[in-house]
């Protein structure tokens, strides 16, 4: 599936309060030293998106993927709210892109065994990213 495809499938996902259409720790060299806190958030937001999609294909409870998709959106208002605090020009448009390429990114890899530890991982890094940040994830 492309990744506008992709995005557009999941455009309930990215819709939230004062929000668009969108949608530190590195544990094992996962986040690049280099790459903006608001660059890793936003990836978190795709993860538990992608989460999210797989948890409804698999029949889990609606709860369980309101909590899943709550925690997405606070991801993705968190990247918003640090691509300003970054100085970033267009903080919209920073997120942007980066919901583009790492939605791409992450498209598919839940379903690939060989990936298993290192998605658990960023799964794991994700929650300390947002424990770190103060976030507040279901």
């Amino acid at each position: 599936m492309t990744g506008a495809c992709h995005i557009a499938n999941r455009a309930r996902i990215f819709h939230g309060p004062g929000i668009g259409c969108l949608a530190l720790l590195a544990l094992g060299g996962m986040a690049q030293a280099s790459q903006p806190i608001s660059t890793s958030l936003t990836e978190c937001n795709v993860i538990f998106s992608e989460l999210a999609v797989i948890g409804e294909a698999r029949g889990k409870s609606q709860d369980e993927i309101a909590a899943i998709t709550r925690s997405a959106t606070v991801f993705l208002d968190a990247a918003f709210a640090q691509a300003k605090h970054e100085g970033q020009p267009d903080a919209y448009e920073h997120v942007r892109s980066d919901l583009h390429r790492l939605t791409d990114k992450w498209d598919g890899r839940f379903s690939r065994i060989t990936l298993l530890n290192e998605n658990m991982e960023w799964i794991k890094y994700c929650r300390a990213l947002g424990k770190d940040r103060g976030l507040e994830l279901p």
